[in-house]
């Protein structure tokens, strides 16, 4: 296995102003498994095929190992791809096809079988291997995508969102498999999914890309407890972040932010202050996730809320309660045995700890 290096990477398509992908710079170290992720059209497949040599580079470098791979075909960075199609030969069984590419390079018989049982054995293939593509599930055919990827030995495993086509029980299934899969292979992975569900709970790191831009790196906490822009708190953590724009007002004490309605406030700690007062800023928007909502009132500093039930989503252990709070609306995650109505007028609070502020102009975080 190798690391992967992007250096000021960067893709223009013909007749297309808007860059693609913007002077992204990012490493992956041997044996990390890292996600890409981003809304559609954000440039992670593009920096995938890129780094798989099937799109060319408009300027800046991709290593892999200690090469400089931009000149190389696919055939000769040593990667292994795995896509959201299965991409099976449907006349061929499933040893054949996970054999095929080892029989193209003329790899001996024997050393095919084994690559092929021990890929089998670690993928609970191995009753399979006679069977053809057309009798056997969904998760199965990608079980022998990845297992024609593994019996390779590739330098880099990369995967182009290989659950999409995959029911819910099955993605969570496969998604568990090729967690266990690289954590036995100690294998380097680079995998792109717009399900920041999929990036939070296989990576080792997320890489957050938005309109061709890497916005944050980090591990799948910190993106969740600290990310550094706006973007970024709303697109990890699922229901997204709440977002208020709020007005800062001085107090005895030091200072509070206020909903433009009054129906929320927030008597901020001195770190708050202090980062507020930093930026210079007369407005902010304030984030706090659902989970981080409490139904009950506070009596310290934290924010305060009074909102009405609009939509009560039960879950089995939690529910999902949309809020009304005069021109704002929320999402609060509450335990199911909470009695609530659709109509309840509530005061919510959350701590300060569990409040991110942002720039209201660039969408930075402020702490």
């Amino acid at each position: 296995m190798s690391s992967v290096t992007l250096r000021e990477l960067t893709k223009r398509y013909d007749g297309n102003d808007a860059l693609s992908l913007d002077s992204v710079s990012l490493d992956v170290a041997h044996g990390e498994f890292i996600c890409l992720v981003g809304p559609s059209g954000c440039g992670k497949t593009t920096a995938l095929r890129m780094i798989a040599g099937l799109e060319s580079v408009t300027s800046g470098e991709i290593e892999i190992g200690d090469r400089v791979v931009n000149d190389l075909s696919p055939r000769d960075r040593d990667i292994a791809l795995v896509f959201q199609s299965y991409a099976l030969y449907p006349h061929m069984t499933v040893f054949d096809n996970m054999s095929f590419g080892l029989k193209l390079r003329k790899v001996p018989k024997d050393e095919i079988k084994t690559a092929v049982t021990d890929a089998a054995r670690i993928l609970d293939l191995e009753r399979y291997l006679d069977r053809k593509p057309a009798q056997l599930s969904g998760g199965q055919r990608q079980r022998v995508a990845l297992g024609r990827a593994i019996v390779r030995n590739p330098a880099v495993f990369l995967m182009d969102e290989p659950l999409s086509n995959l029911d819910a029980k099955l993605r969570v299934q496969t998604r568990a498999e090729i967690a266990r899969l690289h954590y036995r292979l100690g294998a380097t992975m680079i995998y792109v999914t717009h399900d920041q569900v999929e990036a939070m709970t296989m990576a080792d790191r997320i890489a957050v890309i938005n309109m061709g831009k890497l916005e944050q790196v980090g591990t799948p906490r910190e993106l969740y407890d600290r990310p550094a822009n706006q973007f970024v708190a709303g697109f990890i953590g699922s229901p997204s972040m709440n977002f208020v724009p709020m007005q800062v007002e001085s107090v005895d004490d030091g200072l509070r932010v206020v909903s433009a309605g009054g129906d929320m406030d927030i008597i901020l700690d001195d770190v708050d202050s202090s980062a507020i007062r930093r930026a210079g800023v007369s407005e902010v928007v304030m984030g706090v996730r659902p989970e981080h909502i409490d139904h009950l009132p506070r009596n310290d500093r934290g924010l305060q809320l009074r909102a009405s039930v609009d939509v009560i989503e039960f879950l089995g252990n939690d529910e999902h309660v949309h809020l009304n709070s005069g021109d704002h609306e929320l999402v609060a995650i509450v335990d199911a045995r909470t009695p609530l109505t659709i109509g309840d007028s509530l005061t919510l609070s959350a701590s300060s700890e569990a409040i991110h502020l942002f720039h209201p102009e660039t969408g930075v975080a402020l702490k």
